[in-house]
């Protein structure tokens, strides 16, 4: 485990190319912004802990989405406020039904001062900056082992053990429609409007999960040809099958979202058609109903097996 403020930079770097958000969309956008978090936090907590047991790395997953009125625009923060409260501090924006957070205790609004006892110092005054350092703090911990956290009203709340797939989560209001740096999985709240039905969401958030369980971001590299960047998608679109079937979605809800989503999330010239990856996904779903026939604790072949990107 690297140093503290090593790791904290380490992450920040990684956290960089995600933009924070700027107000936008609805007449309420905030008020938006918090409903779409907290299905979010529901499919990323069933996503992440259903399928623990083979993830090559997992951390505590608390079954929370965590915001920062710094990511919004001053003039817009008394508007959010209204929303996820007035007080300074990174905050629980949304909490995962049954999650280790609603268990203990924990409510949108609820500012966090502490983790296991340490402090959320943050080094720097980014817009992200004090929820990554939560984020750095969090992997620090024993996935097994129960921990606490402190408000900054001093109230303690024990938090019961959840080992899940490491990643973390967030909506943005701007930037790609969905996207994975190896530590945050992103997707839009226009996209996530859009998406009526949680299983075609967790299609989405599997697919965006499943790079950062196969470090794409850090296998690809500097080389970020075409072809590489399309194989890359294409191993996500067959490990995304197996988080929702872990999770108990529909696999087939992918190709009921790429049958309904015409055009690809980003450009095009790097990523699949959308006729390729529902084959792909039919043909993924065809394999691990054959591996699950033969033993039921069947593990994902990509998992175990990584394909040199080529």
């Amino acid at each position: 485990m690297q140093e503290p403020a090593a790791l904290v930079a380490a992450i920040a770097l990684a956290l960089s190319s995600v933009p924070a958000g700027a107000a936008g969309g609805p007449a309420d956008p905030y008020a938006a912004l918090a409903q779409q978090e907290a299905r979010l936090a529901a499919i990323a907590y069933r996503l992440t802990t259903a399928s623990a047991r083979w993830c090559p790395a997992v951390t505590p997953q608390p079954g929370w989405i965590l915001g920062d009125l710094r990511r919004f625009p001053e003039g817009d923060r008394m508007a959010a406020g209204e929303i996820y409260g007035r007080a300074d501090g990174p905050f629980i924006a949304a909490v995962a039904p049954g999650s280790p957070a609603e268990r203990a205790g924990l409510t949108r609004g609820t500012r966090i001062a502490a983790i296991n006892g340490d402090a959320i110092l943050p080094a720097g005054e980014g817009p992200t900056i004090r929820i990554d350092t939560a984020i750095v703090k969090l992997y620090s911990l024993d996935p097994a082992g129960a921990w606490t956290i402190t408000d900054t009203q001093g109230h303690l709340f024990r938090m019961a053990p959840a080992p899940g797939c490491a990643s973390a989560f967030r909506i943005e209001f701007q930037g790609a429609q969905a996207a994975a740096n190896g530590i945050l999985v992103r997707v839009t709240l226009a996209l996530a409007q859009s998406i009526d039905d949680d299983a075609q969401l967790a299609a989405v958030v599997a697919h965006e999960l499943a790079h950062n369980i196969l470090r794409h971001r850090d296998r690809l590299g500097s080389d970020r040809s075409a072809a590489r960047v399309r194989q890359t998608e294409f191993e996500a679109d067959r490990l995304a099958v197996w988080l929702m079937a872990d999770a108990g979605y529909d696999p087939a809800a992918a190709i009921r979202f790429w049958e309904r989503h015409k055009r690809p999330l980003v450009r095009a010239t790097s990523h699949p058609p959308r006729s390729e990856r529902i084959a792909t996904i039919e043909s993924e779903i065809k394999a691990m109903a054959v591996a699950r026939a033969a033993s039921s604790t069947a593990r994902p072949a990509l998992i175990d097996t990584l394909p040199p990107l080529e």
